[in-house]
């Protein structure tokens, strides 16, 4: 059973995720960085949404935090990139740039 096995997938080669399609690995990581940046965008977006609405209902100071809170957390990746090209790191090899 074993050798049959061994002779049946002992031509297989595994398809690496990295060597499919010529990505390397800072593109890889670019593209990772976008898609966390579109969560984030999402997630900041629904807490400031959900400030306003605890600010109609009365509860002033909760929304108020909640407004500051999704505001930084959608500003994050325009606040990492200020912060990277203060500090002279702005082009580094992993941008925090667009994601297409």
């Amino acid at each position: 059973m074993k050798s049959i096995f061994l002779s049946k997938f002992g031509g297989f080669t595994p398809i690496l995720a990295q060597a499919a399609g010529g990505t390397s690995l800072t593109s890889a990581a670019s593209s990772a960085l976008g898609i966390v940046m579109l969560i984030g965008f999402i997630f900041g977006t629904i807490c400031v949404v959900s400030g306003g609405f605890a600010i109609r209902r009365g509860d002033a100071d909760s929304g108020k935090l909640s407004i500051i809170g999704g505001l930084i957390i959608a500003g994050a990746p325009v606040i990492v990139k200020a912060l990277f090209t203060a500090f002279g790191i702005g082009s580094s090899a992993i941008d925090v740039g667009s994601f297409q």
